[in-house]
C-alpha cells in the first residue's frame, strides 16, 4: 500500500450475519473473531482497518470488482488464489449438512433430496465443482441461515449445505452429517490492490499466530463466546432454576474420558466443564455426588441427568435424550511384556482378569463371557499391578486413563506391562437427560458451549520453571555434583544394559511386525520397501546418523495400532461409513498406546503417532500443521503414500510411477512437507528402483 494511504481508514468488508466470525452483543458491540484479528493488527502495525458489515450479495460484489479495501472470510478456491491478492490460511471450515431427522454418510445419499444452499456463497460452488453428480430434487437458495433452518422446521427442505460455523446454532436441534470427508473450505482475507502492501506485515502475524497456538485459541474462544451469547432461557426454566437443585452423580473410581476423568489434580472432562458452566452462566444449584459401582447404580437408578451415561451400541432406546455426540467406548487389556498380544478378544476366555470392583470392565465381562473368565476383582489399580506382578491373573481390564495414569508414576512397571489389546466398540459413551427433564433443551445448549472449553483447556502447559533463591541453586548445585560422580559409576553397568536393550528391541519390533502382517493385509514386502523410502530420505536431509537408523527400524510399525481395528473394518471391501472411518483413524493412538511401554523411544512413537497428519493441519490425530509434525512422521508419511499408491489395493488398481509421482508432487504444501517434495523430485528414480526391486 502506498505510504500517503497508511494513515487513513481502510474498510474491511465482511459477510453481516450472525457467526462466530462476527456477530453484535445486545450493546450493538461487535463481537467475534475479526474484531479480535482486526484489533491487534491495527494495535501492531498503526493501521486504520474499520470493519465494515454488508449483505452477501454486495460484498460479493465489491469482492469481484477489486473494490478498495480488505474483505474478511472469504473461501480460498483454486480460482481465486490465480486472480486476487489473499492472505494466508487463518482456518478452515468443515462442509455440513444439517436435517431434522436424516443423516447423509456420502454425497450420493444427497440425491434426489430437496438441498437450501446460502446465496452468493461460495459454498455452493464448491460443493457443485466437488461432486459433479450430484442431482437434487429441488435446490433452494436463501439469504440466511435463519432462512435455511426455518425451511427445515417448516419440513419444505430435507437438508442445508453450509459450513460449520453456519451450524453453531443453539436454540434448535438438528441431525448435523458429513457427507463431505474430504471437503475443507481454507478462510482467508482479501485484498484489493491498493492495499496490497499489508499483505506481508498481515501473513507476519498470522504465522506467527499459527505456531503459537493463538489463532486456533481465537476461533475456540469465539466460537465459544459466540453459543453463551445464543443462550436463552425460558420462563418456565427460569422459575425451575430458582426453585430446585439439580443433582449428578458421577463415578468415583472410574475414568470415561472425555466426558470425565480424574488425576493427581482432581476432575477433568466435558462433564465437569458443563457442571461449572450451569454453575457460572445460568447460575443453576448443582449438587455433585460421587460413586462406586457407577455402572451397577446407573442401571438401578433413575437418574434424569446423566453427565456419563453408557449404552450399548444397538440400543436405540435413549437417542432423544442425548445432548452431546455418542462416543465409541472400548476398555484396554494389559498384560506383562513377555506375554503376547490379543489377536481376538475371544483369547481372554478361561483366563484369570483383573477388574476394578463394580466397574465398567466388570459387567462387562461378566455379560460378554460369563463364567468363563475368572475375574479377580481388586479395590485399586495398585492392587492389580501387585496381582499381576505376582503372577495371580493374567490380564488387567480397564479404562486406557486410569491405567497409564496410574503406572505413568511407576518407571518398573511401564517397562513391565503394555496394551494387549482392547475390548469390541459394542458400547458407547454420552451426556444424557431425559426428554421429560425441564432443563433438557438448556443443558444442551450448555454442553456444546462446555466442548468449547474442554478443547481450549487441551493446550500443553507452557509454563517454565519456577523462580528459586540462591541457597536454592547452591543446593540444586551439590546435588547435581554428587549426581554426576555417581552416574559416572554407572556407565560400565548401562552400556551392557544398552546392548541388551537393543537385543530386546529388535525382538520386539520383528515380534510386532508378525502380528501386524496377521491382522492386516500388508505384506511383508510394504514393509521393507517403506523402511528403505524412509532411509533414503532421512539420509538425503541430513539427519543424524543414529536418528536415520531408528527411523528405518521402526518405520515398520507405523500402522502396528491396526492390530486393534476390528476385521470386520479392517478387511471391508468398499467405502467404510463415517463411523467405521473413525474408528480406523484410531489406529494412530492404539499404536501408539501399544508401544509407549515397550521403550522403544521417541522416533517409533512419533512414527506410529503422527504419521497421519499433513503439512497443512488437515490430518489426524492431533491436526499438527508445519514443522509440528516430527521430521520421522513427515519422512514416513510420503513414503508410505507412494508405496501406496504403486501398490494394487481392493478399492484401486495399481499406479504407475509417474502417476504416483505426480500425485504426490501435487500434495506439496497440502499433504507433504515441501522441502521433502523437492529432494522427492531428485530421488524418485531410486524410490522407483526401490519398488521394482521388492515388489510382491
Amino acid at each position: 500500500m502506498n505510504s500517503t494511504r497508511t494513515e487513513a481508514r481502510v474498510p474491511v468488508w465482511l459477510f453481516d450475519a450472525d457467526n462466530f466470525e462476527f456477530w453484535r452483543d445486545a450493546q450493538g458491540k461487535y463481537q467475534g473473531y475479526y474484531p479480535v484479528l482486526i484489533q491487534e493488527i491495527n494495535k501492531r502495525f498503526g493501521y486504520q482497518l474499520e470493519l465494515k458489515p454488508i449483505g452477501g450479495e454486495e460484498i460479493g460484489k465489491r469482492f469481484n470488482s477489486d473494490s478498495f479495501g480488505l474483505y474478511a472470510g472469504v473461501v480460498r478456491t483454486e480460482e481465486r488464489s490465480r486472480s486476487k491478492i489473499l492472505s494466508a490460511r487463518l482456518f478452515d471450515n468443515e462442509v455440513l449438512a444439517a436435517s431434522l431427522s436424516r443423516t447423509a454418510v456420502l454425497p450420493e445419499d444427497l440425491n434426489d433430496t430437496r438441498v437450501i444452499f446460502r446465496r452468493d456463497d461460495a459454498t455452493q460452488n464448491q460443493v457443485l465443482q466437488r461432486y459433479p453428480y450430484l442431482h437434487f430434487r429441488q435446490l433452494i437458495l436463501v439469504n440466511s441461515s435463519t432462512e435455511a433452518f426455518a425451511l427445515l422446521r417448516e419440513r419444505k427442505a430435507d437438508f442445508y449445505i453450509n459450513d460449520d460455523s453456519e451450524m453453531d446454532d443453539t436454540l434448535h436441534y438438528y441431525t448435523l452429517s458429513r457427507p463431505f470427508s474430504d471437503l475443507r473450505l481454507p478462510c482467508v482475507m482479501g485484498f484489493s490492490p491498493e492495499v496490497r502492501g499489508m499483505r506481508d506485515n498481515i501473513n507476519q502475524l498470522i504465522t506467527e499466530w499459527q505456531q503459537n497456538g493463538k489463532l486456533k485459541a481465537l476461533e475456540n474462544q469465539s466460537k465459544r463466546n459466540y453459543l453463551v451469547s445464543r443462550i436463552q432461557i425460558t420462563p418456565d426454566e427460569a422459575a425451575w432454576m430458582r426453585n430446585n437443585r439439580l443433582t449428578i452423580w458421577l463415578p468415583k473410581n472410574e475414568n470415561f474420558a472425555p466426558l470425565l476423568w480424574q488425576d493427581t489434580h482432581g476432575y477433568h472432562g466435558t462433564a465437569m466443564d458443563m457442571i461449572s458452566d450451569m454453575r457460572d452462566l445460568l447460575h443453576i444449584n448443582v449438587d455433585v455426588k460421587y460413586t462406586d459401582n457407577y455402572v451397577a447404580r446407573l442401571r438401578e437408578e433413575a437418574w434424569l441427568v446423566r453427565m456419563v451415561n453408557i449404552v450399548e451400541s444397538r440400543d436405540d432406546s435413549q437417542v432423544e435424550g442425548m445432548i452431546g455426540p455418542a462416543l465409541s467406548w472400548h476398555n484396554a487389556y494389559y498384560n506383562r511384556v513377555e506375554q503376547p498380544f490379543l489377536w481376538d478378544e475371544d483369547q481372554v476366555r478361561y483366563k484369570r482378569v483383573g477388574v476394578i470392583s463394580g466397574s465398567f470392565s466388570a459387567l462387562y465381562l461378566q455379560q460378554r463371557f460369563g463364567k468363563d473368565v475368572s475375574l479377580f476383582p481388586a479395590t485399586s489399580i495398585e492392587d492389580l499391578v501387585n496381582a499381576i506382578e505376582q503372577h495371580k491373573i493374567d490380564f488387567i481390564l480397564g479404562d486406557l486413563s486410569s491405567l497409564e495414569g496410574s503406572l505413568r508414576g511407576n518407571d518398573l512397571f511401564r517397562g513391565v506391562l503394555k496394551v494387549a489389546g482392547l475390548t469390541r466398540s459394542d458400547y458407547r459413551i454420552v451426556s444424557w437427560v431425559d426428554n421429560s427433564h425441564p432443563m433438557h433443551p438448556l443443558l444442551t445448549q450448555i454442553h456444546r458451549i462446555s466442548s468449547y472449553r474442554t478443547q481450549m483447556e487441551r493446550q500443553p502447559d507452557t509454563s517454565l520453571f519456577p523462580d528459586f533463591s540462591k541457597n536454592t541453586f547452591k543446593i540444586i548445585s551439590i546435588v547435581l555434583f554428587i549426581s554426576v560422580l555417581f552416574s559416572l559409576c554407572l556407565l560400565g553397568l548401562m552400556w551392557r544394559q544398552m546392548k541388551q536393550s537393543r537385543a530386546v528391541n529388535r525382538s520386539i519390533v520383528e515380534a510386532m511386525e508378525k502380528v501386524n502382517r496377521a491382522h492386516d493385509d500388508e505384506t511383508g514386502s510394504h514393509i521393507r520397501r517403506v523402511s528403505a523410502y524412509c532411509g533414503l530420505l532421512a539420509r538425503e536431509i541430513g539427519l543424524p546418523r543414529k536418528m536415520v537408523q531408528d527411523i528405518e527400524r521402526f518405520a515398520s510399525l507405523h500402522d502396528v495400532g491396526k492390530i486393534a481395528v476390528p476385521e470386520r473394518i479392517l478387511r471391508k471391501q468398499g467405502a467404510l461409513t463415517e463411523e467405521e472411518f473413525n474408528e480406523m483413524k484410531l489406529h494412530t493412538l492404539k499404536g501408539w498406546r501399544i508401544i509407549q511401554g515397550l521403550s522403544l523411544g521417541p522416533v517409533a512413537e512419533n512414527i506410529i503417532h503422527y504419521h497421519h497428519e499433513k503439512w497443512d493441519g488437515n490430518g489426524y490425530p492431533e491436526g499438527l500443521c508445519g514443522e509440528q509434525i516430527p521430521i520421522e512422521a513427515r519422512i514416513l508419511a510420503l513414503a508410505d503414500v507412494y508405496d501406496a499408491l504403486r501398490q494394487k489395493r481392493i478399492y484401486k488398481p495399481g499406479y504407475t510411477h509417474e502417476h504416483a509421482c505426480s500425485l504426490i508432487i501435487a500434495g506439496a504444501g497440502r499433504h507433504f512437507d515441501p522441502e521433502l517434495i523437492n529432494r522427492f523430485r531428485q530421488l524418485h528414480t531410486k524410490f522407483q528402483t526401490i519398488y521394482d526391486s521388492q515388489a510382491d
